[in-house]
């Protein structure tokens, strides 16, 4: 075989994965830009002041949406191909953000963030597939890794969005949010259709010709020819004798073998730890803690884009030691600290309350806001990445796009969960509330130790002996005489 070229850290992959990203990013920003929304007052006075259920049903629409577009997108990313799929999410986009900014009546918003969730739920559900299936193994958790960055710089950009409209006083502010919305959904949407599709779903179709173009239009620098034809071979005959070996897999195969069940596991929970981290409920809530604390609107605004400045460069430190450091100790670390934040909270805001008409203690407050903070940095350093790195990495490459679809239909049901019952809870119980989140992360950092696998820098076969799917001598036979791993072996 020959020899692997040097490795650049920007690959064409790379940067692909940060277009890619656009996704993540409005993700990211439809996710934050309702935050700065509910705290105008222009907003809560044109919609009738909406009361606790009300906001809940006009945060936790968006992920219904999410989980429509999550659940459809193993049958739209397999029968069209994963930038098909992408631009197909994106139209959604661009009507509900139009839908929203032009918002007569309550119901409109509402329809609108469905759209918006829909779209959403599909491109999440199928860039970070098509991200890990054109990357290298040594750079797949950073490519993948790219996408939770993007939602970070996101939200980053909603938030100031919303202290830019807190300052623009004008009866319609909260419109200008809402409407750019629809600038990445068609930036994505259009720019997608542009990028060579991915060659192991053109494999899968038996398109292999195609396949073959594609994968050079992604790795050949014009020097690698023969490595480039070595490295498509082993990934054709990798995916011909899964193939083989397995016959056409459908959805009920997901829980069909032990193997298969444990791989669905392993991808669910981290998204299922991710949302029971709490981290939906500060992002979409913040402003009514900060309420709690007797921030007025301005102080309110304005401590939000802070908060979203904290993730984007968390997000960048990571991508420095993502690719080095092992999936399972970061989870478990990320959990367990999440854990003690909330503890912390928890204790501040009961010994010290914020109530009316008595003095509060501003240290207090501080500390509180310092510890949300805290949530967002470790959240977004962390466990944020590997709810993108793991899924796609730990699926076979047939059941990949079903599989991520299992696994964002579980995310986007627990989001919609929490983000409908969190403002209820926040002003019936306060910061008893918090205690869930003690408890939830706890449990997560358990179950992390405990029954996780180590896939970092695991090759096709080295994940499928994870898993059980093959033998260790079967590993041993196939990977004889090969030297070095394929670079692209299993990429994801």
């Amino acid at each position: 075989m020959a020899a692997a070229p040097k490795e650049k850290w920007l690959t064409k992959t790379f940067a692909a994965s940060i277009f890619l990203g656009i996704g993540g990013f409005l993700y990211g920003y439809d996710s934050g830009i309702i935050t700065p929304s509910l705290a105008l007052s222009s907003f809560r006075t044109y919609f009738d002041n909406p009361d606790a259920p009300m906001r809940g049903a006009i945060v936790s629409i968006y992920q219904a949406g999410a989980w429509l577009g999550s659940a459809s997108v193993g049958i739209t990313s397999d029968r069209l191909g994963r930038r098909k799929a992408i631009a197909f999410g994106c139209v959604w986009g661009v009507l509900g953000g139009a839908l929203m900014a032009g918002a007569a009546h309550v119901s409109m918003l509402i329809l609108g963030r469905l759209l918006i969730g829909y779209a959403v739920g599909t491109i999440t559900g199928v860039a970070p597939v098509y991200s890990a299936e054109i990357s290298k193994t040594r750079e797949r958790a950073r490519t993948t890794a790219t996408t939770q960055m993007m939602v970070a710089w996101g939200f980053f950009v909603a938030l100031w969005t919303g202290v830019g409209e807190g300052k623009w006083r004008n009866a319609n502010q909260w419109r200008l949010g809402f409407a750019i919305q629809a600038i990445p959904a068609l930036i994505l949407g259009v720019g997608v259709l542009f990028m060579s599709e991915s060659p192991r779903w053109l494999i899968i179709k038996g398109r292999d010709d195609e396949a073959e173009q594609a994968f050079r239009s992604w790795h050949f620098d014009g020097t690698n020819d023969e490595h480039c034809r070595d490295e498509f071979a082993t990934i054709r005959r990798s995916i011909r004798e899964e193939m083989n070996a397995q016959g056409s897999l459908g959805w009920g195969d997901l829980l069909r073998t032990p193997p298969f069940r444990k791989r669905l596991f392993v991808g669910v929970f981290v998204w299922a730890a991710a949302m029971l981290s709490g981290i939906s409920f500060v992002q979409y809530f913040q402003t009514a803690i900060y309420a709690t604390l007797r921030y007025n609107e301005d102080q309110q605004l304005l401590v939000s884009g802070l908060y979203g400045c904290v993730a984007p460069i968390a997000c960048i430190i990571s991508l420095l030691f993502v690719d080095k450091i092992g999936r399972r100790p970061i989870v478990i670390s990320s959990s367990a600290l999440l854990s003690v934040l909330y503890m912390i909270i928890t204790i501040l805001a009961a010994k010290y309350p914020a109530r009316p008409g008595l003095p509060t203690n501003e240290d207090a407050q501080r500390a509180i806001i310092a510890c949300i903070f805290m949530v967002s940095a470790n959240y977004s350093a962390l466990l944020g990445p590997m709810t993108w790195i793991i899924p796609p990495e730990v699926f076979t490459t047939e059941l990949r796009a079903k599989a991520n679809a299992v696994v964002q239909v579980v995310h986007y049901s627990i989001s919609l969960i929490i983000t409908q019952c969190s403002p209820i809870a926040l002003e019936r119980v306060g910061w008893k509330y918090y205690i869930l989140f003690i408890l939830t992360n706890a449990l997560c950092a358990l179950v992390f130790a405990v029954a996780y696998p180590e896939t970092k820098g695991k090759s096709l076969e080295e994940i499928d002996e994870i898993f059980g799917d093959i033998d260790r001598r079967d590993v041993e036979n196939r990977s004889s005489g090969s030297g070095e791993k394929p670079a692209l072996e299993r990429a994801g």
